[in-house]
């Protein structure tokens, strides 16, 4: 339980902690080769300004961040180029697209660099994460380096005030003569994303335009404005990173409650984050405002799980795994909803205030603790190339830390992802290489064939060490996470557990012992080939991933005959002209044909329409596999749900008996033609009973459960061949199944690999233990010859579960031709 009467001053808690990891070692060791890194091209070594005339947005008088006071969108491109004529200080540049097409910008305040001094930055700063102990006993580096503060605003878009606070910041900078302001830029850069989401920020949403949290993207970077997040974070390589918020009262501060991420260096986070988010509320507090004299800093005053920063898929979380120290800032004032105009903009004005303290507090905390700071930025990177383990944090470590906030793994000594027979899948496995290597990580390829962990690998096989710079972060994406359901009664949120080494798909094999020994190369991107037998022979394509499906639906509307056997591949029988589609399909997609079967027998397949109740998710998902898509709702049945129309996706709750005539006429016309179902979670199965296609019971666990399920595939066409392992999120599960129903795929007898899955109070029945065994999957065909498939696993959860899209694909497929 946390203490709130525990409280040290942020200057006495630093002198107490921050001795506690000067510890000097040798510099890292490893049997791969000394590769470096790709070099930044010569054009993006230019010396600071590196100044841009941004293009100006027409005028919005809708611009939603006018009521409060806020500045509209279309007046940030004139301000940031009124400031970058008036200063040498400021450098702005058009650093992406949002999803709805406005310029995300991203700021650079810094004093004058020439091209030479800014070369130098960028070796100093390589030569952190590549050769950490060199890097901090380097006389000149520990004083020249230009340490760098990263500021993330308004990534929710209802959130305005911290863009408002960013360009505040920039504006004082920019132009000041104050000698120590002048002493700052010297010793720092600080790099501004100044809306991260600027969709919502005009339409006053919390999402993007295309209906994405992104503070919930930061792993799987589904969205162009997470891309951008996650490469200023790489790139700059932030002491501390502010992810800019609204609204909690009072003010909420990170550091976070328990469960914290296995994988981090915590004792080297806690020792500044705690003393500057102390430094924060002090200085909050000497605003003068009332509703600003105390602030709320989870750690130090709330229940374990309450804000936890688990899941690495907010930029905080994220950020901690890239090495820098980082906060949620959630200003106190909710300037939305009925408040009269004044009132609006008085809120808006103390958020703006608060934001600015943050910023300005946490470059001074840099700046007083340099050498501190960057040491331990840099023992994070020696760690992990060290391999060492990870530190047994005391109680009492800084005010408050105690057992349960004591989270570790078990590194391994590296990583295999093979290519080959024993890869499940080569665009799956190419996708995680990618995914690995853009968000920081290091990955090698083998240069011939070997052993390791008592299995043999082709040349070519991924090969991660572990012992590498960011290996929290490599691990915290493959290894498959732990049950923290006794730890914790609560969760801020989902998912508890993630594990693209598990759930996107691909064989990955865990080495405990040692570096496979063979010839490595590093490489900067995953590669899926794919594969076309040479002679002209029927062709068969095992459907294990989404690249397949996109293969599949893209011949189908080229008009080649493709054929689906009862196991769920497809065959596309050798008829002339076809052969260089196939190649075009192998070329495009990384996908591997197989010779057909002797004898096959297959239902024809045409270009199949799928009409979906349920959200953005997914309609993207049913674009990642290449299907044709139509959104739906209770109230446009009648005009969407046309001849066209093969499958119903429901993944949202239908109320059948509220149903207008014209609507229910034509679901009605629609399943007597043998339209095919399938149906995620409790809204299939409540549709499937409703419409007597089929008969179920359907179980939901607690809305907070989720993370890696243990499967069995039972076979057919939508699980054969899948994984072991499934995604969940709320899991349900099947029994009394009616007539005909037939399982697909169940939960293990222990159903939880890992994440957080505890029953409801005092009850039991929607626990774990009540989902041993039970069906996740199930499929049928009602007597009217509809094909019904139901999931209990979460196959479009935020775009992640990349290795359960193949089986929804599958799905689809069957029910519309079962």
């Amino acid at each position: 339980m946390r203490k709130t009467s525990v409280r040290l001053a942020a200057a006495g808690l630093t002198a107490t902690v921050l001795s506690a990891a000067l510890w000097t070692g040798p510099a890292h060791a490893t049997a791969l080769p000394a590769v470096p890194p790709p070099p930044v091209g010569p054009s993006e070594i230019t010396g600071y300004p590196r100044q841009n005339v941004l293009p100006v947005w027409p005028d919005n008088p809708a611009d939603a961040s006018i009521p409060i006071g806020a500045i509209p969108y279309d007046d940030i491109a004139p301000k940031l180029n009124a400031l970058q004529a008036a200063s040498d200080r400021v450098s702005a540049r058009v650093a992406g697209k949002s999803s709805g097409g406005y310029d995300l910008y991203a700021v650079t305040v810094t004093a004058p660099e020439s091209r030479n001094e800014d070369r130098q930055q960028e070796e100093w700063k390589r030569l952190i994460e590549d050769d950490p102990v060199r890097a901090r006993t380097d006389p000149r580096l520990l004083a020249e380096y230009k340490t760098p503060l990263f500021v993330n605003a308004n990534i929710h878009g209802n959130e305005w005030e911290g863009t408002d606070a960013a360009l505040r910041v920039i504006e004082e900078f920019a132009t000041s003569t104050d000698p120590e302001v002048t002493r700052l830029l010297k010793r720092n850069r600080l790099i501004f994303n100044i809306t991260s989401n600027p969709d919502g920020r005009i339409a006053g949403t919390r999402a993007n335009a295309a209906g994405y949290d992104l503070n919930r993207d930061l792993t799987v970077v589904s969205q162009p404005e997470t891309n951008l997040i996650r490469e200023l974070i790489i790139d700059t390589k932030p002491i501390i990173t502010l992810d800019l918020h609204g609204y909690v009262n009072p003010t909420l501060l990170h550091p976070s409650t328990p469960p914290h991420n296995v994988n981090n260096e915590y004792d080297l986070y806690i020792k500044h984050g705690l003393p500057n988010a102390l430094a924060i509320e002090e200085n909050l507090r000497a605003l003068g405002y009332p509703e600003t004299q105390r602030a709320r800093i989870p750690f130090r005053d709330d229940e374990p799980g309450v804000w936890d920063d688990f899941p690495p898929i907010y930029v905080p979380s994220f950020a901690m795994l890239q090495s820098s120290i980082p906060y949620t800032i959630e200003a106190p004032l909710n300037p939305r909803g009925s408040l009269t105009p004044q009132e609006r903009v008085r809120r808006s004005g103390i958020n703006t205030d608060v934001h600015v303290v943050a910023i300005k507090t946490s470059l001074q905390y840099i700046q007083d603790h340099r050498v501190e700071v960057l040491h331990d930025q840099a023992e994070v990177y020696r760690r992990g190339w060290a391999g060492e383990p990870l530190r047994d944090i005391p109680d009492g470590y800084v005010p408050g830390w105690g057992p349960e906030d004591n989270y570790h793994t078990v590194f391994p000594r590296a990583y295999v992802i093979p290519t080959g027979p024993g890869q499940h899948s080569e665009p799956a496995a190419a996708r995680l290489v990618d995914l690995l290597i853009s968000s920081g990580g290091r990955v090698w390829r083998a240069k011939h064939d070997f052993h390791a962990g008592g299995k043999s690998y082709r040349a070519g096989s991924y090969v991660i060490d572990l012992h590498q710079p960011k290996r929290g972060l490599v691990n915290s994406l493959l290894e498959p996470g732990i049950d923290i359901t006794e730890r914790v009664n609560d969760l801020y949120a989902g998912p508890a557990a993630w594990s693209q080494g598990l759930t996107w798909g691909a064989t990955v094999d865990t080495v405990w012992d040692q570096l496979p020994d063979v010839q490595l190369n590093r490489i900067y991107d995953g590669v899926a080939e794919g594969q076309l037998p040479s002679a002209d022979s029927d062709l068969r394509l095992d459907i294990q991933d989404a690249a397949d499906l996109l293969a599949v639906n893209s011949l189908i509307r080229k008009g080649v005959q493709v054929y689906r056997l009862a196991d769920g591949s497809v065959v596309i029988p050798a008829v002339p002209g076809s052969r260089q589609l196939l190649k075009d399909e192998v070329r495009a997609h990384g996908v591997t044909f197989q010779r057909a079967p002797a004898g096959w027998h297959g239902t024809r397949l045409d270009d199949i329409v799928v009409g979906y109740l349920g959200t953005v998710e997914e309609r993207d998902t049913l674009s990642d596999l290449g299907f044709t898509a139509r959104a739906l709702t209770a109230t446009t049945l009648a005009s969407t749900l046309t001849d066209e129309v093969d499958v119903l996706l429901i993944a949202s709750n239908l109320n059948l008996t509220n149903l207008t005539a014209p609507n229910r006429n034509a679901l009605e016309a629609f399943l007597a033609r043998g339209g095919g179902i399938v149906g995620l979670g409790t809204a299939g199965a409540n549709f499937s009973n409703g419409t007597s296609l089929s008969t179920v019971t359907a179980t939901a666990g607690p809305s907070l459960a989720s993370g890696v399920a243990n499967i069995v595939n039972h076979g057919g066409p939508v699980t054969s061949g899948a994984v072991p392992h499934s995604f969940i999120s709320q899991p349900v599960w099947f029994t009394n199944l009616g007539a005909g129903v037939t399982v697909e795929q169940s939960y293990a007898a222990d159903p939880l690999l890992a994440g957080w899955w505890a029953a409801a109070t005092g009850t039991g029945t929607n626990g774990q233990a009540a989902a041993a065994n039970q069906a996740s999957i199930v499929r049928s065909i009602s007597p009217g010859g509809n094909g019904v498939v139901l999931f209990g696993t979460d196959p479009t959860f935020r775009l992640h579960p990349k290795g359960l899209q193949p089986q929804l694909g599958r799905a689809l497929l069957w029910a519309a031709r079962p």
